[in-house]
């Protein structure tokens, strides 16, 4: 699999603006060394019989430090995690990681705590609190206006009731107009929702967006056009999706019994792919949208593959992983793709001895009639948030992202992505995989079990059951839905 150029390509992108920002200080910096092609003359042969002296070498002026240096009085940043990090100002040596895999980034990175130390007169400390330790930190030591540490990193079922409830700090209140967070987001990376900017991650390659993958050789037999170039027209619709997914779904044997069925997958990502395309969210705000347009026509459409057009293979209630994995034993033309399970089963199929006896590629999901065309994917992963009652919030914010940019804008050393592309056949597969993972969009629906059982009150009704009509459940579901969400924001 010839795509290994694909990081150089991404870095390329990714820096774009600030290549271009700063290229007129690069221009006038090769102006300075640029010389004039020399011409010989008998004057210049002259000259340098009379003479030996050297033309004076050019010097280059010293980079100027993005960042203006301050005394912190010796003050100790505290950042609050539930496991061991390495490496802050309690290690001495790169050997205090037993885990210790490149040793070349982590002296990079041990350097780079040292650098900071001496610049600002402070000390980085990482405190593993435990999961029930951080999260008892956060609604006690906050809320009595004293935060134990001065940033926190959280898994958004805790993270966003701290937001919602006024415990972290909107970043864009005291985060300096020069941070890379709101520019280049070269070293870290926001992210908006409940009303502003609560969220923060040190960046890195988009590698969870979600995409549905097809099986090739299907489509070529059927004689259908590759789903990527309907795509890159702007002419992969749910229509479209939903033709094609008809056309899949196939009895092969004539006995009556459909043996192949145009799309299988599980409801969670298939609902969200469908849905973020259109434009809808179910719980993104602390009122519910389920009966907003964008999620009732995502429901609709649903209806329509698995109730009229029948090319949903039935849902298997007892077996997850028979709705997961039905694609690698030939049994569905499209299913929900992540990169982790592209690879597993196509590493399994090795394992036992022969590869996977068809081709596979991914496609964005569909773009419905409210989407603007815009591809997104759900959040997931963990963020660091900055809690209310922190002292000078502005200077810990600019020493943690140093701290973060131990790599000094060489992301390669930061983001590798050997593993990731691994789990592709092409490399046009991996651009869209990434492509996907771009734009996060937050909606808890999924995070709000046992009050919210989407399964149980909306998947079950329509798609397994068939006892109810799309509107129906979202009737029944919509107060449930509220209870759950109110429930979740008064953690």
């Amino acid at each position: 699999m010839k795509i290994k150029k694909l990081v150089s390509l991404l870095i390329i992108l990714a820096m774009a603006f600030s290549l271009v920002a700063c290229g007129n200080k690069e221009d006038e910096k090769g102006k300075e060394t640029e010389t004039a092609p020399a011409t010989s003359t008998s004057e210049d042969t002259d000259e340098a019989d009379v003479t030996d002296e050297a033309e004076p070498v050019p010097t280059e002026e010293p980079v100027a430090d993005k960042y203006p240096a301050f005394d912190f009085g010796g003050r100790e940043i505290k950042v609050g995690i539930w496991w061991d990090y390495y490496y802050t100002s309690e290690h001495t040596d790169i050997t205090d990681d037993a885990g210790l895999s490149n040793p070349e980034t982590a002296q990079m990175k041990l350097d780079n705590v040292r650098r900071i130390e001496e610049k600002y007169n402070v000390r980085i400390k990482f405190v593993n609190l435990g999961w029930d330790g951080i999260i008892e930190s956060i609604n006690t030591s906050i809320t009595a206006g004293t935060p134990e540490c001065d940033i926190y990193y959280t898994d958004l079922q805790f993270g966003i009731p701290a937001a919602v409830n006024g415990l972290a700090q909107d970043l864009t209140s005291f985060v300096p107009a020069d941070s890379d967070l709101f520019n280049d987001q070269i070293i870290m990376k926001p992210l908006e929702g409940l009303g502003g900017t609560y969220f923060f991650a040190e960046q890195g390659l988009p590698q969870n967006g979600i995409y549905l993958g097809y099986n090739a050789t299907m489509l070529d037999e059927l004689g259908l056009e590759d789903p990527r170039a309907l795509f890159a027209r702007g002419e992969w619709t749910w229509d479209k999706f939903a033709e094609y997914a008809a056309a899949g779904t196939q009895d092969t044997d004539n006995d009556g019994t459909v043996d192949i069925y145009g799309y299988g997958g599980v409801f969670t990502d298939f609902v969200n792919g469908l849905m973020f395309n259109n434009g809808g969210a179910m719980a993104a705000t602390e009122t519910e949208s389920l009966s907003s347009q964008e999620v009732v026509e995502t429901l609709e459409f649903i209806d329509r593959i698995y109730n009229q057009d029948k090319s949903g293979r039935p849902w298997n209630w007892d077996d997850w992983n028979d709705n997961l994995l039905a694609w690698s034993d030939g049994k569905v033309m499209f299913w929900t793709g992540q990169a982790w399970l592209l690879k597993q089963e196509a590493d399994a199929a090795i394992a036992e001895g022969a590869e996977l006896p068809f081709d596979y590629h991914v496609v964005p999901y569909p773009i419905g009639p409210s989407g603007d065309g815009t591809i997104s994917s759900p959040v997931s992963g963990n963020w660091f948030i900055v809690p209310v009652g922190v002292q000078e919030p502005e200077k810990v914010f600019q020493v943690f992202e140093e701290f973060l940019n131990w790599h000094q804008g060489e992301t390669e050393l930061r983001d590798d992505p050997t593993w990731f592309e691994s789990c592709f056949t092409t490399y046009e597969d991996v651009e869209i995989a990434f492509e996907t993972g771009m734009n996060l969009r937050l909606d808890i629906w999924d995070k709000l079990s046992p009050g919210f059982d989407f399964g149980a009150t909306i998947w079950g009704p329509i798609v397994v059951d068939k006892t109810s009509t799309v509107a129906q459940a979202v009737e029944a579901a919509k107060p449930v839905l509220q209870d759950a969400i109110d429930a979740f924001y008064s953690k």
